[in-house]
């Protein structure tokens, strides 16, 4: 696929350089069984480390070796790594055939003992010149075991967080900005594509918060963080596919293939619930693989009634990089196949196309919604001009409704063209919610139309508003 091409390619050597300074590290590991006193890990053999940086789903307790070689001087070095799921890491120093604690870090370590306040893993390491200075690391792995580790100078480090901050500062803020115009226009047009993009837009947002580690500050030491990254991702995918059928209107057109989507996300409750009693992330890997299907299938349908649907190019063009790259990070993460960061900045950037596309293509088919709900009404209108008389209306078979556009016995006062619609709806029994979605005003504005159609009728409720205009269209 497509997306392979952004793949980066590791061995268990790494090498970073600068204009002063050159160093290179090793990681080896192994998965610890049962418990282990640090004094015999020194005993044990380390393997080398997947080109990957991760073990894929196979969660657990490992002692990872980090072998850092520094050719120039005596230097701290900043060790972090940008992923959300490691509970704790104890650090230690080979000293003289013994390990030395240095200090922990992680999402179970509070805030105030953190060596390095940072949303990720974070921790110093003390490189001496021209001699092989050895760490060892005891992480736990409550889900995946994904650790991207990086190795920089300070400086490195504080311009590494300064553009991340910035990076992430213009996305989030934009995002937020999306996300409050989507909730205004919902509660403006009372169309529910808004509110269910709301949903979709708000649920990715605190994705990405728990990805990028911003939201572990208020989890630490909690182990309900990883239970609300569980809850996130399965309503992430259920606000995403009620945006899709409503956005594609596939209900009606596939109305047995709609429900047969809703098999997935309770196929992905189904492998959660599993998980949460085994604590096998293996099951979190197969429903997150299960749920991310959703994306390519409506992609799909999107792109196959591109000529049947006018707004569905949007969809397809939306889509376009986020499916390829969501499938790309939510199969990395679990099954180690290829490196992945927490930064996700290219996700991010896709995410970017589609907000700012989908914003536009809500907009575009309610707006074709509206011409086509306004085509009778503007025919409507050249009879009104052309002073066409109640006797002309009736001769011309036309909807009897429109004979209330003209002076009428039954009326103090014509109707106007919104309120012939309003008044039909009202004698359906339909609802002022239904209505108002309908003719997309807002509620103020049918209750205000409803008071005038009870004025010029002279009626006090539906029920006589009935009575009075059945019998005229009838």
């Amino acid at each position: 696929m497509c997306f392979l091409c952004f793949q980066n390619t590791f061995t268990s050597n790494f090498e970073q350089k600068t204009d002063t300074l050159k160093y290179s590290y090793t990681l080896s590991f192994f998965k610890e069984s049962k418990p282990l006193a640090p004094k015999n890990v020194l005993l044990q053999t380390f393997k080398t480390f997947p080109a990957s940086k991760s073990f894929g789903y196979k969660n657990g307790n490992y002692w990872i070796k980090v072998e850092l070689d520094n050719n120039q001087k005596n230097e701290d070095f900043i060790a972090y790594i940008p992923t959300h799921q490691i509970k704790k890491i104890d650090i230690f120093k080979e000293d003289n055939n013994q390990l030395q604690f240095k200090t922990s870090t992680g999402n179970s370590i509070q805030k105030k003992q953190l060596e390095i306040d940072y949303q990720y893993p974070t921790f110093k390491l003390k490189a001496f010149k021209n001699k092989k200075n050895t760490y060892y690391l005891y992480v736990s792995f409550p889900k995946e075991t994904n650790f991207p580790i990086k190795i920089i100078n300070e400086n490195e480090f504080v311009n590494y967080v300064i553009k991340k901050s910035a990076f992430n500062n213009l996305y989030y803020g934009t995002s937020v900005i999306i996300i409050l115009l989507n909730i205004f226009l919902f509660f403006k047009f009372r169309e529910k594509t808004y509110l269910f993009y709301f949903l979709f837009l708000t649920s990715l947002l605190f994705k990405l918060l728990l990805i990028d580690g911003y939201l572990i500050n208020n989890f630490r030491g909690n182990d309900n963080y990883y239970y609300l990254e569980l809850i996130i991702h399965f309503f992430n995918e259920i606000w995403f596919l009620l945006f899709s059928i409503s956005f594609l209107n596939i209900y009606k057109r596939y109305p047995k293939f709609t429900k047969l989507l809703f098999i997935l996300p309770i196929l992905v409750l189904f492998f959660y619930i599993i998980y949460l009693i085994t604590k096998n992330y293996f099951f979190v890997a197969l429903s997150d693989s299960i749920g991310i299907c959703l994306f390519p299938i409506l992609w799909f349908v999107g792109l196959i009634n591109i000529k049947k649907i006018p707004h569905a190019i949007f969809y397809v063009i939306g889509y376009l990089l986020i499916i390829p790259f969501a499938i790309y990070f939510i199969i990395g993460f679990p099954f180690g196949l290829w490196e992945v960061r927490g930064d996700m900045k290219i996700i991010k950037i896709a995410c970017w196309l589609d907000i700012i596309v989908f914003t536009y293509a809500i907009s575009y088919r309610m707006k074709k919604k509206l011409e086509i709900a306004n085509k009778n009404t503007l025919e409507l209108q050249q009879l009104i001009d052309q002073k066409t008389t109640h006797s002309e209306i009736n001769n011309k078979n036309i909807d009897p409704f429109f004979a209330l556009l003209t002076d009428h016995e039954i009326l103090s006062k014509p109707l106007t063209l919104r309120e012939i619609e309003v008044l039909k709806l009202l004698i359906l029994g339909h609802s002022n919610a239904v209505i108002s979605d309908q003719l997309f005003i807002s509620l103020n504005t049918l209750k205000s139309h409803i008071r005038n159609i009870y004025l010029k009728t002279g009626v006090k409720s539906r029920k006589e508003l009935k009575e009075k205009i059945l019998p005229l269209i009838s």
